[in-house]
């Protein structure tokens, strides 16, 4: 396949966006997957939508574009999440856009490399969980999903949950300045959680985004003016907690999807 970028949950961030590409240029890096969630939260979703058109060479669907399409579908959401998904369907569907997000499926296959908005199991919907402290059963299901469900592929890239890391049958591995750069044996294993370009959720503000050369995991991290996004969204009159985590990376736990 060639070295190639994935990109996830860009979210209507255009400043973001803009960032993530023009360092993909600069990596000369010619082939972009994004693996959904292009919409939903952001100000600027029809450009987004057609930025990621004329980009990449995947476009895949996420839950907020499957919501859109599918109203009902949207209820789980968080309120300030549905409030966004309502804004944003009206902007969608005056830009006439609706039936091209509806074309684009939550995964795809490439030989031996699966890309997913969410987890192998539920590749629309289900978050693929990260955390050293919460006991045996993530690990564990982790363990089991990997020996069980990786059947003809061995890398499955994710979006969806925001967050970077690898996720192997040995462990958890997060990157960090000193460590952004994983080598991947070649008949390993693992889930790639590639986090987000438009709205971390790991502490970092900065846009991230993967590369994959073949044998190597790079994570990069792009600083973007993240208060032009955020006065974006309080201009439109979208709920002020979307504008104010993008400074921090953080989002506060919910029982509702957002």
């Amino acid at each position: 396949m060639g070295a190639f970028a994935v990109i996830s949950d860009v979210h209507g961030n255009l400043e973001a966006l803009q960032a993530v590409l023009a360092r993909i240029d600069e990596l000369k890096i010619g082939a972009i997957y994004s693996l959904g969630d292009v919409i939903g939260y952001g100000p600027d979703p029809e450009a987004c939508v057609l930025l990621t058109e004329s980009r990449c060479c995947l476009r895949l669907m996420g839950n907020h574009e499957h919501a859109l399409l599918n109203p009902d579908e949207g209820m789980s959401f968080n309120a300030s999440a549905r409030e966004a998904l309502d804004w944003t369907r009206q902007r969608i569907s005056r830009a006439g856009l609706l039936g091209r997000l509806g074309e684009t499926e939550p995964f795809h296959q490439n030989r031996d490399i699966l890309f997913a908005h969410g987890a192998v199991r539920n590749t629309l919907n289900e978050y693929l969980r990260e955390s050293d402290r919460s006991g045996h059963s993530t690990f564990d299901e982790l363990v089991e999903s990997l020996e069980n469900d990786f059947i003809d592929f061995r890398i499955c890239f994710v979006g969806h949950n925001h967050k970077p890391f690898l996720a192997t049958t040995e462990g958890f591995l997060h990157p960090h300045p000193a460590m952004c750069e994983f080598h991947v044996a070649e008949e390993e294993r693992l889930y790639v959680s590639v986090g987000s370009v438009g709205q971390p959720r790991d502490g970092d503000p900065r846009a991230c985004f993967v590369t994959f050369d073949g044998s190597q995991v790079s994570f990069h991290r792009v600083s973007y003016h993240h208060a032009t996004t955020a006065a974006k969204i309080r201009s439109l009159a979208l709920p002020g907690k979307l504008a104010d985590r993008l400074a921090v990376g953080l989002l506060a736990c919910t029982r509702q999807h957002a």
